[in-house]
């Protein structure tokens, strides 16, 4: 059985034409079903580009490459984090297991061959508690020898996983409380980054409207890991501006996965460097400065500065 595909989108067709057209052009399309959300419009600005999306639904479900394909078109705004909590409950539920993408995502050709391994792979590995096609650019992976790693956080670009660990997750998270009195359960969750329970904070006070903090959480006070490739099969669109995150060229060649390699999957324990470089990449600003506030840190930011001085004045 071929895992089902759920895609959420809003407001950004152009995003979300770059997104689909990726997905129709990976191999093992034609075995899937494809769910599409379309969240309906906030505010008056936010109309003609929803209008716009409905659109491009429309004509793609009239030429595709997928088994089947269901729109789900909201009168109303639910938001990101209640679109897909309800939208993945009811696939997973018709389905026992779902693989997730967002519409800023564009994903290599062997994406959903790839999910649908990983998913039948780890799917009685009771550690696991989902899979992604993404991974950031870590320096601790150029010259990693597997080519998939066990981290402490969940990812929401390109994932995948099953009925009987979603329906583990309290949305109501009741044992907040628990975490903010115990600095075990605050190291525990923040393994994957110290911003993970800030971030759980910023979603109960209001700040923030996410479902993955809580889906982090739950699988934290579970002590699961998530699988992730050494290189990434999925490519993050929505961070425009662009490749803040990316890292330097020189990173990029062992980052993308090129599709006519083959991935070895393997029951791993979480490596050590990987999860040490992970929980610095996913660490707040204000840490890594405070990292840099000695001698030493002080002195590699002069260098930097100077030797870019240096390159703006011979050029």
């Amino acid at each position: 059985m071929r895992a089902p595909v759920a895609v959420f989108a809003y407001n950004r067709a152009d995003k979300l034409k770059e997104c689909l057209r990726s997905l129709n052009d990976c191999d093992g399309a034609q075995a899937a079903d494809l769910y599409i959300f379309s969240d309906g419009p906030k505010g008056a600005e936010d109309i003609h580009g929803v209008s716009e999306v409905r659109g491009l639904l429309d004509d793609f479900c009239e030429k595709n490459n997928f088994k089947s394909v269901s729109v789900k078109k909201n009168d109303q705004n639910r938001g990101l984090a209640d679109s897909v909590i309800s939208g993945v409950s009811e696939v997973i539920d018709a389905h026992g297991e779902v693989i997730v993408v967002e519409d800023d995502l564009t994903v290599t050709g062997d994406f959903l061959r790839y999910m649908n391994d990983v998913l039948d792979f780890y799917r009685d590995e009771e550690r696991v508690w989902s899979v992604t096609g993404y991974s950031e650019p870590l320096r601790a992976l150029k010259h990693y020898k597997h080519d998939v790693f066990f981290g402490y956080r969940g990812c929401s670009y390109g994932w995948g996983t099953w009925k009987d660990r979603w329906d583990t997750v309290d949305w109501n998270v009741g044992r907040y409380s628990e975490l903010l009195e115990s600095r075990r359960l605050q190291r525990q969750f923040n393994r994957g980054g110290n911003d993970m329970v800030r971030m759980l904070k910023d979603q109960r006070s209001g700040l923030i409207d996410s479902w993955a903090i809580r889906w982090c959480f739950a699988q934290s006070l579970q002590n699961r890991y998530t699988v992730y490739p050494a290189k990434t099969l999925v490519i993050n669109n929505g961070r425009d501006g662009s490749g803040t995150n990316q890292g330097r060229a020189d990173r990029v060649e062992y980052w993308l996965h090129d599709p006519k390699d083959s991935i070895k999957l393997e029951v791993l324990e979480p490596d050590l460097r990987i999860s040490r470089s992970f929980y610095h990449y996913h660490s707040d600003t204000i840490k890594r400065i405070k990292r840099n506030l000695n001698i030493k840190g002080i002195c590699r930011q002069l260098k930097r500065i100077s030797g870019s001085l240096r390159h703006e004045s011979i050029h």
